[in-house]
């Protein structure tokens, strides 16, 4: 397997964002990912990816020098599927969950890899009707990128905060901010990683897991971050779906933030149940949970604003040029997660539908 890591410019960004096709009337999920493709301007070519469901897309942003200019281009990319969805009677939205799709309700694409993944997983794959969010930020040397991993690992549960998007599956409130983590973890190779000491360390695992045949590639690690060799980055993977501008910037400058912080300084590793604490309060309270270090709790909230305030201190989003960009994008704290505003439409309208409305991208 090939894990030559390539290095990256310093700091660029890139987004993967996959998104649901519903029918525009009930919005029940719409197996019509093939019409997309069929009338997508060719510009986009490169920057739509089929996914397993055929009721899901992936847009693919280009290498960008900001969060900026990549949330621009999945702003103006998802309006261009949102206007073939017009034209070919399809609602596009950022949903991580559909709060009542089935498994009977999708086709899975007719691809080798996924059909291979179908074989292996059974029940597990049919099942995994979720959507996410990845973010590359770009590392400067192998190091920086093992440094950087390692520093994602702790404020993992910070990010899924933020994003936690899916509190709805199989026609019922699931009781968590985000049930699509506890879909995915479902898998091998998913979840929280551990510690790598530098790059030889963490090939060493890829290698054992090749030569025993259970992976093909190293993108068959699905871990919440891992590092991406041959684009030189950190791929931060523990969010779930979703699209609000703002929330997606501050979400990207915090973590190009934590990937350059990284480089300089790491944060006192922890138990691994202690991550695996965290992680399940992101889960099930949102923004609403807490953090735990060195045996004391402190709110997610008030721990992202501490991140922010030594990434900060640090003079790190001021190298960057985002230090004014944060501070206004901060707000974002003071409001409830996006769960909880959906779980509030839907109290209000005792309707599935009604409640993901301001989930579909026009």
């Amino acid at each position: 397997m090939d894990l030559k890591f390539s290095p990256s410019k310093k700091s660029s960004v890139g987004m993967e964002l996959e998104l649901r096709l519903l029918d525009p009337e009930t919005l029940h999920v719409k197996n019509c990912s093939s019409t997309v493709f069929e009338n997508l301007n060719p510009k986009y070519a490169s920057n739509l990816h089929k996914e397993l469901l055929q009721s899901m897309v992936e847009v693919v942003t280009p290498v960008c020098n900001s969060v900026g200019e990549a949330v621009d281009f999945i702003d103006a990319m998802t309006q261009h599927i949102s206007s073939i969805g017009k034209e070919h009677n399809f609602a596009l939205a950022a949903l991580a969950t559909h709060p009542t799709e089935v498994q009977s309700d999708n086709r899975i694409i007719n691809d080798p890899r996924y059909k291979a993944f179908e074989e292996e997983f059974q029940i597990i794959i049919r099942n995994f009707l979720i959507s996410g969010l990845h973010i590359h930020v770009g590392a400067l040397s192998k190091q920086h990128a093992v440094d950087a991993f390692n520093a994602t690992i702790n404020y993992l549960p910070l990010f899924l905060a933020l994003s936690a998007n899916s509190p709805f599956c199989h026609a019922e409130d699931s009781g968590l901010a985000s049930y699509r983590t506890k879909i995915f973890t479902k898998l091998p190779r998913a979840g929280i990683p551990q510690y790598f000491k530098d790059y030889s360390d963490y090939t060493q695992l890829y290698e054992e897991l090749y030569s025993a045949g259970a992976v093909k590639s190293a993108k068959d690690i699905w871990w919440d971050v891992r590092i991406s060799p041959h684009f030189g980055t950190v791929e931060l993977r523990v969010c779930d779906s979703f699209f609000d501008p703002e929330r997606l910037k501050f979400i990207g400058l915090l973590y190009q933030g934590l990937v350059l912080y990284a480089k300089e300084y790491q944060p006192p590793r922890q138990y691994h149940q202690i991550h695996m604490q965290n992680k399940w309060s992101a889960t099930r309270y949102g923004m609403d949970g807490v953090f735990i270090l060195h045996g004391e709790a402190m709110p997610i909230r008030e721990k992202i604003a501490q991140l922010i305030e030594k990434i900060s201190k640090a003079g790190i989003f001021k190298a960057l040029g985002s230090e004014d960009e944060i501070a206004f994008y901060s707000h974002i704290l003071d409001k409830p997660s996006i769960a909880t505003v959906l779980r509030e439409q839907y109290r209000e309208s005792k309707n599935f539908a009604d409640a993901i409305k301001s989930e579909i991208i026009d």
